[in-house]
């Protein structure tokens, strides 16, 4: 999903580099952690983590939070694209 059509270029652009920055800072896409639904594994911790800084981050930069739905948005997208788990999208069966 494309948030950038509901946030002004500028926040958009400081929150991805942001999420990207701290992505790399924390190594993330490293961790090798079997899949938990609990919310206490170490990637969830430090994904909330990092999202309250980003809130702050962005209240310091622009005078304003950014929208809570997009955040996660953002962090997820860029986790797996540093990851290099990037979800290929398929054709469509008529283009094949």
């Amino acid at each position: 999903m494309d948030c950038r059509e509901w946030l002004d270029i500028k926040q958009y652009e400081f929150l991805m580099n942001y999420f990207m920055r701290r992505q790399r800072e924390l190594a993330l896409a490293d961790l090798n952690e079997p899949y938990s639904y609990d919310g206490f594994s170490r990637y969830d911790q430090l994904y909330q983590q990092v999202v309250k800084e980003a809130e702050v981050a962005s209240i310091e930069c622009f005078g304003e939070p950014a929208q809570p739905s997009y955040l996660p948005i953002y962090f997820i997208s860029l986790n797996l694209s540093l990851a290099g788990k990037r979800p290929r999208l398929k054709s469509p069966k008529a283009l094949q």
